[in-house]
């Protein structure tokens, strides 16, 4: 499982409706929201598979940036293969 922080930034008048639809990307929760930020964890089993789910977040409307802020890939089976 791999689990990454990221903020979110936004477009001001766009802040809300991002927030609501965030949570129908594969994996992902909303913890907060603050002026155009929305801070939010995805949870995938790999790297590849949350990097394309920040990618799409990247991609929708009303958003400007992604920035990672945190990531723990130690259990991503495409790295450690054999479980070292």
């Amino acid at each position: 499982m791999v689990i990454s922080s990221l903020v979110v930034e936004t477009v001001p008048e766009h802040t809300a409706a991002v927030a609501d639809a965030l949570p129908g990307y594969a994996g992902v929760e909303v913890h907060g929201v603050q002026d155009y930020k929305v801070v939010i964890t995805i949870e995938r089993d790999t790297v590849d598979e949350s990097h394309d789910v920040a990618n799409d977040i990247a991609a929708r409307e009303g958003v400007l940036n992604v920035n990672l802020i945190y990531v723990n890939f130690e259990d991503d089976p495409t790295i450690y293969p054999d479980g070292a």
